[in-house]
């Protein structure tokens, strides 16, 4: 049996909270998460550093849309993950089973 795979893109801050629990919940049923945070989305990614720690030590590939982040001043060291391309978010897009949408 392959392993199921989920993928989930972020846009909205309002939708960050739900969108980490989704994840985690997920991963706590063995289901390979991906996540691209991207838009406004990426301004709150500093206050959920832990959250997403936690959620890259479980073996979730996060990635953040460089675009976004550089035009709020942020880096990798800001948002605790990859600074990737729109290419990252299709191919994460690409390999899921399912794909949620926080849009």
């Amino acid at each position: 049996m392959s392993a199921r795979t989920l993928g989930i893109v972020v846009s909205r801050p309002d939708d960050l909270a739900a969108a980490l629990a989704v994840a985690a919940a997920a991963r706590a049923q063995s289901i390979e998460v991906g996540m691209f945070f991207m838009s406004d989305a990426v301004a709150a990614l500093p206050d959920r550093l832990a959250d997403l720690a936690d959620l890259a030590e479980a073996d979730c590939e996060l990635v953040c849309c460089a675009g976004s982040a550089h035009e709020r001043g942020l880096a990798e060291l800001h948002v605790g993950m990859l600074l990737g391309s729109q290419d990252d978010h299709a191919a994460l897009v690409h390999r899921a089973d399912r794909v949620v949408a926080f849009t």
